[in-house]
């Protein structure tokens, strides 16, 4: 390393614990999370010598645009220093939601601030380059009346329902999502638009809205639990989203839960999915009155099973109907079983709850909590806190967009210097 003039030869910087990139990415992720920082809390922070920290600090305000002063910090004497943040304007990124009945797309600016926000119907049965299709022009329709160009566009992230490779970028298995078996969604997607796309799970997405905006900010392990049309796990290890080493943790729906249960569209019986989601509570209540069990939800359907919902099940649960009260507290206590041994698991003290199913209200929720403190050990059960999620119908594609905006601060390759750079 040399000096000159007191100034660091940063093109040959090889810090003790840092490499060039690695040290410039640190301290933007410093400045990310801080919100606003000076140069001397930098220094102290990391550790390093405030000389290389300000020569740092002025690449990023010129050469890179990709941070801003934002006035003074507090003096302990003489001149007051500078507070820094990062350039949350300087580009954008879209995050996408691709689920069997909609597909959702949030324009965010580089803080996960939502821009702009769009639902449509996936139309999945229509297949799966109508899908494409649709997906491709909402996209452009997005930059469009927003007008963004593509040199706006940092990237894409994108959540999508089903099994995902996510280190592959390939959607393995996805029911409701005719023709995306080993589909390589991640390539189709960079071939047409031209930049880098990430792609992960629905859940696995909205877990970590849930860790940026929501209620597990301050938790650096938790574990994010979507209950809808299928059953799937995000979890949160040591401030980590976890993938495995296959990209496919958090497939909750599909351990089983009674051995002489339903055929699961996975192929076992039994799994939690066949029998707690949305399908499965509507098959059971399907069967219970065609077995002759007397409910109101008869005469609510008028006798047509195409007329059947969780939601008049709900309504009836709560109206007093002992029959539909029975279908939504034993599906809530399938689910407390399979939430108690994923705490057994991971340990952790918080749980969040996201889906159409929590709609049925504290029948549902209630049955859970009473499950979980049954069946999880004692010394988690007193200590966990299980919630509902307060972000709202975007969070998927709002989780999608945050997984892109994480890689440009941590990709050694692609990052908000290798983009930004004038």
């Amino acid at each position: 390393m040399t000096m000159t003039n007191n100034n660091i030869d940063l093109d040959n910087f090889e810090g003790r614990f840092y490499n060039k990139k690695a040290l410039k990415l640190k301290i933007l992720n410093l400045i990310r999370d801080s919100q606003a920082i000076t140069k001397q809390e930098i220094a102290a922070q990391l550790g390093i010598n405030i000389t290389t920290v300000s020569e740092l600090i002025n690449q990023f305000a010129t050469k890179y645009n990709v941070i801003k002063e934002i006035g003074d910090g507090k003096s302990s004497g003489g001149r007051k220093p500078k507070l820094y943040s990062i350039n949350n304007k300087l580009g954008y990124v879209i995050g996408l939601d691709v689920g069997g009945t909609n597909t959702r797309a949030l324009l965010t600016d580089l803080s996960g601030s939502a821009i702009k926000y769009i639902k449509i119907k996936t139309k999945a049965a229509e297949g799966k380059e109508a899908v494409l299709s649709r997906i491709f022009t909402l996209v452009h329709d997005l930059m469009t009346s927003n007008k963004i160009s593509k040199e706006d566009l940092f990237g894409i992230g994108m959540s999508i329902s089903g099994i995902i490779n996510s280190y592959e970028g390939v959607s393995i298995f996805c029911p409701n999502l005719p023709g995306w078996e080993n589909f390589p969604i991640k390539k189709i997607m960079e071939d047409e638009f031209n930049i880098p796309v990430c792609i992960d799970d629905s859940v696995r997405c909205a877990a970590v809205a849930e860790k940026r905006f929501g209620i597990a900010k301050d938790h650096d392990n938790f574990i994010f639990i979507s209950i809808g049309k299928g059953i799937g796990l995000g979890a949160f290890i040591d401030g980590k989203i976890y993938r495995g080493s296959m990209g496919l943790a958090g497939e909750l729906g599909h351990i089983t839960v009674s051995e002489d249960g339903p055929l699961c569209n996975c192929g076992n019986k039994g799994c939690l999915e066949a029998i707690a989601s949305g399908p499965g509570i509507l098959r059971r209540a399907r069967e219970g009155i065609e077995n002759g069990i007397v409910t109101s939800i008869s005469k609510e359907i008028n006798n047509n099973f195409e007329n059947l919902s969780v939601e008049i099940i709900a309504k009836a649960a709560n109206e007093g109907d002992k029959f539909a009260y029975y279908l939504i507290n034993r599906t809530g206590e399938y689910i407390g079983i399979a939430i108690a041994a994923a705490l057994n698991l991971f340990g952790c003290d918080l749980v969040v709850l996201w889906g159409g199913i929590l709609e049925c209200g504290d029948i549902i929720l209630d049955a859970i909590k009473r499950t979980v403190k049954m069946r999880a050990l004692e010394f988690i059960s007193k200590r966990v806190r299980i919630e509902k999620t307060a972000i709202g119908d975007s969070i998927a594609a709002l989780g999608a967009a945050q997984i892109f905006i994480d890689k440009l601060y941590s990709d050694s390759n692609y990052n908000l210097l290798t983009k930004s750079q004038k």
